[in-house]
């Protein structure tokens, strides 16, 4: 079943969009009369909530309000008598019906307490976010206290959804309160049914979670929708710019809005020129994401996707495919050529065994020439240095992008070319033009994804370790820029400080927002951390309470 939202909706906010509004809503903290604004939120959550309209069995698992039945859903019935992707490219844009986009996250693993506290405020935050970038979202006045969007312009709605391991299940309750739909689930591929000896018995030591990982595949089974955007939890929507990725992956390559949407776009191995010639794109796109260029060695051809961040069309085939190479286990051990994935080098970085090297072997080797890479400045931004700084091979590749080249040289003559000709050999001389991430102005950043930059939640400046090997001390000294990192992380506390404000007046009182009481950096964290590592999480919801009388959804 696809949901829809009503062509009435839309243009009822493209007039929202169009002229001044003075409607008060519950994402920031405003100095009014609290009956005042309950009767004000209480009129948009009436007209939103009425302008909802779903085609397909209204019992279906992954649709109902009921947790319970939602927890034992199955995915994968598709609607066949909704079309996904509009037809003509003359349609008019105020008469296509508005896809509801998947959002989702997986909690994998929960051993430690506060940790598993932190991630939990965190997905109330990414929720927050996203509801800011839909349809939904009526803006409040404009606020000096953040650099966040003061509006939406966005076409799309979308429904949240939680992928819990089955060591997690007693956390499930508290994102139903959130408003996911949680699907408990376990190790799609467990390390015994992996036919490789070697990848069996190391596969559990990679990164933090092995095998359990793997859950996060899960998503391509929700094709109820049309897109799915995986998350990882500490991660957050800052600019209003998603509906031109979810424009290029509904519409055909013909239709006005796939055509802006792609001009639009920032990518990663685009062209300086922009010219479509130099730079094509696939006809049709089934993925955006982001590579792990931080993380990557110049001379390596093979860059793990970024795991914190995919946009994917849902297709059973897929997960099955996915599913089918990783029992496989056609891997060997090492990094670089040779290593890896199908021996072609997806092996030996961070998540390589994982969920960070089988996304990258599947759109790069399995199922080539379908997605598109984009900005790691601009989008699942992580802040970290891009420049290579050593230790290893440091005279030779010193200050060059840690993104391998996208030029190629001949030995013969000097001559640019293509990968393709034996003769030709990457321009590492020249690979050194590339945007340096620490210093991208945040009014330039789409999503953030809080890693180099530390966790928000962990109340720590964003200061780097102090290395075991001395050798790295000099890159870790320049991994960030401390002062935008933590501009970034205060990014977070305001969103997370809209919502409680605005659970607080949803829940008329009952659930009140937490007391910013501590003092540790208060410019960056506001008041949440009383000392480093001190952390003041948020009030739950209880478990009685209704989130439609916050998001009207």
């Amino acid at each position: 079943m696809v949901d829809v939202v009503s062509s009435d909706m839309r243009r009822s906010h493209s007039r929202h969009r169009r002229r001044p509004v003075c409607i008060i809503i519950s994402f920031v903290a405003i100095a009014v009369s609290i009956s005042i604004f309950n009767a004000t939120y209480a009129t948009i959550v009436a007209s939103s909530a009425s302008s909802i309209i779903r085609f397909g069995p209204p019992d279906h698992p992954e649709f109902t309000s009921s947790s319970a039945i939602s927890r034992t859903g199955v995915e994968g019935k598709a609607n066949s008598n909704v079309v996904h992707q509009a037809d003509s490219a003359d349609e008019e844009d105020d008469d296509a019906p508005v896809a509801v986009i998947a959002h989702a996250i997986s909690l994998i693993k929960c051993a430690k307490g506060s940790s598993v506290t932190g991630f939990l405020d965190a997905a109330a935050v990414l929720r927050q976010s996203i509801h800011k970038n839909s349809i939904h979202y009526v803006p409040p006045p404009p606020s000096s206290n953040s650099t966040i969007l003061a509006s939406s312009s966005s076409r799309y709605s979308y429904k949240m959804y939680g992928i819990v391991h089955t060591s997690c299940i007693e956390h499930a309750g508290y994102l139903d309160r959130l408003g996911y739909a949680t699907l408990i689930r376990d190790h799609p591929v467990r390390k015994d049914d992996i036919r490789n000896e070697w990848l069996r018995e190391h596969i559990e030591s990679e990164n933090c979670c092995g095998s359990a990982e793997f859950i996060k595949l899960y998503a391509y089974r929700l094709v109820e929708h049309p897109v799915v955007v995986h998350w990882d939890m500490d991660a957050v929507v800052l600019r209003p710019a998603m509906d031109d990725l979810f424009d290029v992956m509904i519409f055909p390559d013909t239709h006005g809005r796939n055509i802006r949407a792609r001009r639009r776009i920032e990518r990663q191995r685009q062209h300086p020129t922009n010219e479509e010639e130099d730079d094509p794109w696939p006809e049709t796109v089934d993925a955006f994401l982001t590579r792990d260029i931080t993380s990557a060695r110049p001379w390596e051809r093979v860059t793990a996707v970024q795991g914190g961040f995919l946009i994917a069309r849902p297709n059973l085939t897929v997960f099955d495919t996915y599913i089918s190479f990783i029992k496989e286990g056609n891997y060997t051990p090492g990094r670089g050529d040779g290593s890896g994935w199908g021996g072609l080098g997806y092996g030996g970085f961070q998540g390589a065994m994982a969920y960070q090297g089988v996304v990258a072997y599947y759109y790069d080797v399995i199922s080539p020439g379908t997605h598109v890479e984009l900005n790691v400045c601009r989008w699942n931004q992580v802040a970290a240095d891009v420049i290579w700084r050593g230790p290893e091979r440091y005279t030779e590749h010193h200050l060059q992008c840690r993104d391998h080249p996208r030029t190629y040289i001949s030995l013969d003559d000097s001559s640019s070319g293509t990968a393709s000709s034996s003769s030709l050999v990457p321009d590492y001389a020249s690979n050194t033009n590339c945007e340096d991430c620490r210093n991208t102005p945040i009014h330039l950043v789409k999503t953030v994804h809080y890693t180099a930059c530390k966790k928000p939640w962990e109340c720590q400046l964003a200061y780097p370790r102090v290395p075991r090997d001395k050798k790295q001390s000099y890159r870790l000294e320049n991994l960030v820029n401390v002062t935008m990192c933590m501009e970034l992380v205060r990014e977070w506390f305001v969103l997370r400080n809209e919502f409680e404000n605005a659970l607080e007046v949803a829940s008329r009182g009952r659930i009140p927002s937490t007391s910013r009481s501590g003092t540790f950096e208060e410019r960056y964290f506001m008041g949440y951390c009383r000392n480093s590592g001190g952390y003041i999480p948020m009030v739950p919801p209880p478990e009685d309470f209704d989130i439609t009388a916050l998001y009207g959804m």
